[in-house]
């Protein structure tokens, strides 16, 4: 389709404001935020403001719903007509977006205890059915497929059990998508739910200090729904996209550490390149920087591609987020210039549903002739029956037969699956028909007439802004003087607050600035690491041959090495007994840690002594020469002979014998000593 003859249609923006949490109350924090939903205006109060020009910020928006606004509410007057465009062959896109803990997920999902509390994905199962149950004469193949952004892998959610992270493509025709992403086919709105229950069982969930159900990851909830009159070729095919963003959020407050912190590091980067994408779109920048990330590739089509596309932005209401909300209100005002063109999915010819059609009419014609081939053989055997024939052939026949019959049943099991994979519309009565019917375009009135309504009072305000100065009559110098004083005001409060604005947006560059910078330096240490390791343990011939087989693929965003077959050689030993690389050659002459063989014989380092030697109590000098009279006496009264050898008496009695006598004679003296003590609590004298 030529460019020329597209329309264009701008990204709707939607803010939704949460009441205050139990936490924030608590706290003592005051509300900040003030919704006027007639008008589509949101103001915030600056608690931070120095002046009373920097006090209060207003943003318009395309609608604004604040905390006492209804599940239904948002969706009659926001997403259902977006939805009924799917179900004419547009492409169409919902997407929550705020910081963690505003309600993202409640917006999209719902709660499960009331049915007022059913978010936009599952009221968007009850349009779909409702309108397909009420179609007559179109054929129905639907199809959902659910996923998730984990720490920037893609992972299929209807998979129990993940085997390994999908990679994404882009094509001509389909434009971004993810291979082997498993579809499920659906022939019932339960089917839709059970769908979803079982993609937010695997989906990825953390507490953090400010919310206790974060989601970790970007989750996304496709539905694809051809359709087709019946007995016709042409196929109108709708995608309704239904994401739920994980939520940016800062370690001071949230707490996150370990794989927290780097879950926290992956989806803030994520939502960055989300807002640059989003801020080049709005200034028409020649270069759009989709590949940045994951999320920014498969959000393509929805963001300035070929969809209709509705940004739901959640914010708090909480002092405490001041700066958190006004990133979030400023990005969605950016979004607001965003512009789109939508192109009608029509006359699509590779489709699933054509496939399953052709398959059909090829099984029906292959059983009639299967059937007609039996009835001949019945015939024929009828006649020929008569006639003379062995038990042989006639046993052959029987067999034949009975296998066509086996054939057939097995080709009709075929056909019938194939059948229920399609859903026939027009299943209700007629007059509910009627009855839905003016229901659902009362609805649509409604939606269109207050969007008017809004985009019509935005108008009026600002025609008023405008044409004020025009009309005013002055009736003396002095009014005018007061009149032009008064618009300087408001011209100067206007400019200060673009100076503030000026300096908000610096500072979340600065803060944005140092958390690339963090991450690039991260990044280089781990680049630092493994050059290190290839350096010193991959050979130079080795690593020159890699480096020759790899190529940077685009689709993947990875290196990857061509699928040739080659063999890695053995390590050169270098006259060791243990192969080493040529710079650990090259190095090993100066320091001995790059040698193959680095065995170094070091002293053990012993261990402080925790004990000492036993040191005997001290003895007064006469006491030991009384001990050594005694000994002498008691050698001489046992009358002991010296050896014929030379030897002195001091040697004579063994050198233990002595040492036990003496040892004796002490241990008795100590004995007599304690015994004198206790009866006489002086002190001794020696």
């Amino acid at each position: 389709m030529d460019k020329s003859t597209m329309s264009n249609e701008a990204v709707q923006v939607v803010v939704r404001c949460r009441p205050m949490s139990q936490k924030e109350e608590q706290a003592e924090c005051q509300p900040i935020i003030k919704t006027y939903p007639s008008r589509g205006v949101i103001e915030v109060q600056n608690p931070k403001a120095r002046s009373e020009n920097e006090k209060t910020k207003l943003f318009t928006f395309d609608a604004v719903y604040d905390w006492h606004s209804t599940q239904q509410a948002l969706y009659d007057e926001t997403v259902r007509p977006l939805v009924s465009s799917v179900l004419e062959g547009y492409n169409g896109c919902v997407f929550a977006y705020g910081q963690t803990g505003t309600g993202k997920t409640f917006t999209m999902e719902g709660t499960k205890e009331a049915e007022d509390g059913q978010g936009v994905i599952p009221r968007a199962f009850q349009q779909i059915w409702a309108h397909i149950n009420r179609t007559t004469g179109v054929e129905f193949l639907v199809t959902v497929r659910y996923l998730e952004i984990y720490m920037e892998e893609i992972r299929d959610l209807l998979k129990t059990k993940h085997s390994k992270p999908l990679e994404l493509r882009e094509d001509n025709g389909q434009g971004v998508y993810v291979t082997h992403l498993h579809s499920q086919t659906c022939k019932s709105e339960a089917d839709m739910y059970k769908a979803m229950r079982i993609g937010n069982h695997n989906r990825t969930t953390g507490a953090t200090n400010m919310n206790e159900h974060s989601s970790r990851s970007h989750a996304i909830f496709q539905i694809v729904i051809e359709m087709a009159e019946e007995h016709s070729k042409k196929v109108k095919v709708g995608k309704l996209n239904l994401i739920d963003l994980a939520g940016s959020e800062r370690q001071a407050k949230t707490g996150a550490t370990g794989d927290r912190l780097r879950e926290a590091t992956k989806i803030n980067k994520a939502l960055s390149s989300l807002g640059n994408v989003i801020y080049a779109l709005a200034e028409n920048s020649a270069h759009i920087p989709y590949r940045d990330s994951k999320l920014t590739r498969l959000l393509q089509d929805s963001l300035g591609g070929n969809s209709k596309t509705i940004m739901i932005a959640n914010i708090g209401p909480a002092s405490m987020n001041y700066d958190e909300t006004i990133i979030t209100l400023r990005y969605s005002y950016r979004a607001k210039s965003i512009k789109n063109q939508p192109i009608k999915n029509e006359d699509i010819k590779n489709t699933k549903l054509l496939e399953l059609q052709q398959e059909i009419e090829r099984l029906k014609q292959l059983i009639e002739e299967k059937n007609r081939g039996i009835e001949l053989t019945g015939q024929i055997e009828y006649e020929v029956s008569s006639e003379d024939e062995d038990d042989n052939e006639k046993e052959e026949k029987v067999k034949k037969l009975e296998l066509s019959k086996v054939e057939v049943s097995e080709l009709a099991k075929q056909l019938k699956t194939l059948e229920n994979q399609m859903v026939h519309g027009g299943n209700l009565v007629d007059s509910v028909k009627e009855n839905e019917s003016k229901l659902e375009q009362q609805r649509l009135e409604i939606a269109a007439r207050k969007k008017r309504e809004i985009e019509i009072q935005q108008k009026i305000e600002e025609e008023e802004e405008n044409c004020h100065e025009l009309k005013q009559v002055f009736a003396s110098l002095q009014q005018e003087v007061d009149f032009k004083r008064d618009k300087l005001k408001r011209l100067y409060a206007r400019l200060q607050s673009v100076k503030q604005e000026i300096k908000d947006c610096h500072e979340e560059y600065v803060r944005s600035r140092k958390d690339i910078e963090e991450s690039n330096d991260q990044a280089s240490m781990h680049l630092r690491k493994r050059f290190l390791i290839i350096d010193n343990f991959v050979p130079t011939e080795e690593r020159t041959r890699l480096l020759n087989l790899a190529y940077f693929d685009d689709n993947k965003d990875n290196w990857i090495l061509n699928k040739e077959q080659y063999k890695l050689a053995r390590p050169i030993a270098h006259n060791y007994r243990r192969p080493i690389s040529d710079y650990a050659v090259q190095y090993s002459q100066n320091s001995s840690k790059y040698r193959g063989e680095n065995i170094l014989d070091l002293n053990l380092d012993m261990p402080l002594r925790t004990t000492r030697e036993y040191t005997y109590p001290a003895v007064c000098p006469q006491i030991k020469a009384f001990v050594s009279n005694l000994l002498t006496q008691e050698n001489q009264n046992n009358h002991i002979k010296l050896p014929t050898h030379s030897m002195s008496a001091k040697n004579v009695t063994s050198k233990l014998e002595k040492e036990g006598k003496y040892k004796q004679a002490i241990r008795n003296i100590v004995e007599v000593h304690n015994q004198k003590s206790r009866q006489n609590s002086a002190r001794p004298v020696f």
